[in-house]
């Protein structure tokens, strides 16, 4: 006869092993979530995120934010809002006409130099650097 599903110290069935030993209860619990857990499907890949750029400027961070929505405003369909975030970081929020985030923009300051980091979602279907750039125009 198998010895699998039996216990190995007395040869009895598993459940007879829970049932009259209460403390291996929680173990073999445990290790059927754990069985259970390891057969579970993985994603295969994650949902696109959009793309990251990183830029460099002269600006404050306010100025900055306030040149990156002016250079959104110009262009018709979309819109753009700023806001504060901490005490040195501004974020852009830049919306197509119906209200779809098309990127957001966050510049941080790092001293001399401000840091924008901008996220282009996948909304933007086209050159998503090229977007990225036309944020930055000028800033």
């Amino acid at each position: 006869m198998s010895r699998a599903g039996r216990s190995a110290r007395t040869g009895a069935p598993l459940y007879f092993v829970a049932m009259k030993y209460p403390r291996h209860r929680s173990f073999i619990g445990i290790a059927f979530v754990l069985a259970a857990a390891a057969c579970a499907p993985t994603p295969e890949r994650p949902a696109d995120q959009g793309d990251r750029f990183t830029f460099r400027t002269a600006h404050t961070p306010y100025t900055a934010a306030i040149c990156i929505a002016r250079n959104m405003r110009g262009r018709s369909g979309m819109s753009a809002e700023e806001r504060a975030v901490g005490g040195s970081s501004t974020e852009v929020i830049v919306r197509a006409r119906g209200g779809e985030i098309l990127a957001v923009a966050r510049v941080d300051d790092d001293g001399t130099f401000s840091k924008s980091s901008v996220l282009v979602t996948p909304a933007v279907r086209s050159d998503r650097a090229g977007f990225a750039r036309q944020l930055m125009n000028g800033c």
